[in-house]
């Protein structure tokens, strides 16, 4: 018997082997009245074939029997199941035969002739061992599991631990280093040894002040921080991103985690690549400049004088702005994605900034035969959000760039404007094709164009969304684009806090 086949026993399932058929029968009638469940063996062999194809919680074995001994019986079932309760009956009374079934196993004894108080308080207590004991082997083989586990993750995370490329060093409340993996070691340039009982202020490494307080106070959440560390050989610092973490938050002996990337090489990567867009933006706006130049020079020659050349000037033209448009995508977005820019904030009013923003997009309406209209729900006076007017600007423009493009000639674009929930929401719906559901959310990826055929999808930068994106979460807004309910086309939805009343 195994320990699975005895976890679906009854509480009371009980054995009852005997020779004589009065004391089975006896036997069997008082444990019954007490509710127990009752089967019978004759002999010895009777009830090991019992006890190995029943499941039972306790075994009343006459010590003697015609074909076995009790104590064989006994030490025949202890070989299935170990921790069986066996309680010894005989007509024979002794200390040896008594100190024998112990010996072999026996939970208990009892004599014959039976009293009935005794054969039940020896079986309820009996039952009430087996129980316990297949509980704590059901505990053990759990917390031998859980242990097994606790060693696979300790090993896990010291093999982790040792490959990251991240450093990785644990300090004590004392700031001592209790240890550190290799990407650590080759930060702080320590080849091999150390840092046993060293302070990481003592190894040179520039912890901000109050940082380690803030870490401390944190609740177990990441704190952030950049420092600049010296090279051992004075040939300048490395820009090194540190992130402290509180581990065993309660506990009096507290230590810390802390993680290093050396961002230098990212950083002077981030920096050439600022000088060579801005070198390269501004060797192609200056020729593009010129070229705007000579082409309206050849127009003013031209006055109409051949139509096809007049054509291809104008085609020159609308290319040139493009690029220009491009170069200047590119420049914003590198300038919002390296954190210099700095917003002037101010009371701005939303109806009158989107009355502005139409009143720029009407050269284009105008060439797309496309109806602009506005639409302001609520008290416009409600509509005034803290805000930089020129970086928003630059969203209308976009957006609405976007929808007249895509809105077939004769259409109409609508922008609205209301408040809801302590936000300040814009709508700018075209008539347009639309974008798949499953494609909305890429449409902010930089050089994501999707709606359109092939064909015209050079006839954009691909940023700007991108750049709207990024402008609305510096305002601690959101962006989103759905479907129309009541026609074809596309709903942009910019959201805002509301701010100060009184703008603009």
């Amino acid at each position: 018997m195994n320990m699975e086949g005895s976890a679906d026993r009854g509480p009371g399932s009980v054995l009852i082997v005997d020779d004589e058929k009065f004391f089975r029968e006896l036997l069997t009638k008082i444990l019954r009245e007490e509710g127990y469940d009752v089967s019978v063996a004759a002999t010895g062999r009777e009830a090991i074939e019992a006890f190995r194809n029943g499941r039972f919680n306790v075994v009343v074995l006459d010590l003697v029997l015609p074909d076995l001994m009790g104590t064989e019986v006994l030490g025949r079932m202890k070989e299935m199941e170990e921790d069986i309760a066996v309680i010894m009956v005989t007509a024979y009374a002794s200390l040896e035969s008594a100190i024998d079934a112990l010996k072999a196993g026996a939970y208990d004894y009892i004599q014959k002739p039976i009293v009935r108080e005794s054969l039940v308080r020896s079986v309820e207590r009996a039952i009430e061992r087996h129980q316990l004991s297949f509980r704590n082997k059901v505990l053990v083989k759990e917390l031998q599991s859980h242990l097994v586990e606790v060693k696979t993750l300790s090993r896990e995370k010291d093999e982790v631990f040792r490959i990251l490329d991240e450093g990785l060093v644990v300090i004590d409340g004392d700031d001592r280093i209790i240890d550190l993996n290799p990407a650590a070691r080759h930060i702080f340039e320590w080849a091999t040894g150390r840092p046993a009982g060293e302070t990481l202020s003592g190894s040179g490494f520039p912890l901000p002040d109050g940082f380690m307080a803030s870490v401390n106070e944190a609740g177990g959440k990441p704190v952030r921080a950049m420092v600049s560390l010296a090279r051992d050989s004075g040939a300048g610092c490395k820009d090194i991103e540190l992130v402290g973490l509180a581990m065993d938050h309660d506990a009096a002996d507290r230590r810390f985690l802390l993680g290093m990337r050396d961002m230098t090489e990212i950083k002077e990567m981030e920096r050439r690549r600022e000088e060579f867009l801005a070198i390269v933006t501004h060797d192609l706006r200056t020729p593009l400049t010129s070229l705007k130049g000579f082409v309206e020079l050849l127009a003013n020659e031209n006055k109409g004088a051949d139509r096809i050349v007049g054509e291809y000037l104008n085609i020159i033209d609308s290319e040139a702005d493009r690029m220009i448009s491009l170069i200047n995508d590119l420049l914003d977005l590198n300038r919002l994605n390296s954190g210099r820019i700095r917003m002037a904030l101010e009371p701005v009013s939303m109806p009158k900034l989107v009355a502005y923003g139409l009143k720029s997009m009407e050269g284009l309406s105008r060439q797309k035969d496309v109806t602009l209209r506005m639409s302001i729900r609520g008290d416009e006076e409600s509509l005034v959000f803290m805000g930089d007017r020129r970086m928003m600007l630059q969203v209308l423009t976009n957006l609405h760039s976007n929808a007249i493009r895509f809105s077939p000639r004769g259409g109409s674009v609508d922008t609205v404007a209301y408040l809801e929930n302590g936000y300040i929401c814009m709508e700018i719906l075209d008539e347009g094709p639309g974008i798949a559901p499953e494609e909305r959310e890429s449409i902010f990826e930089k050089y994501k164009q999707v709606g359109q055929p092939p064909h015209e999808r050079t006839k954009g930068s691909g940023l700007g969304l991108t750049i709207v994106k990024k402008i609305v979460n510096m305002h601690g807004g959101s962006v989103r684009m759905d479907g129309r309910d009541d026609k074809q086309g596309s709903c942009f939805v910019v959201r805002l806090p509301a701010g100060v009343k009184g703008a603009y």
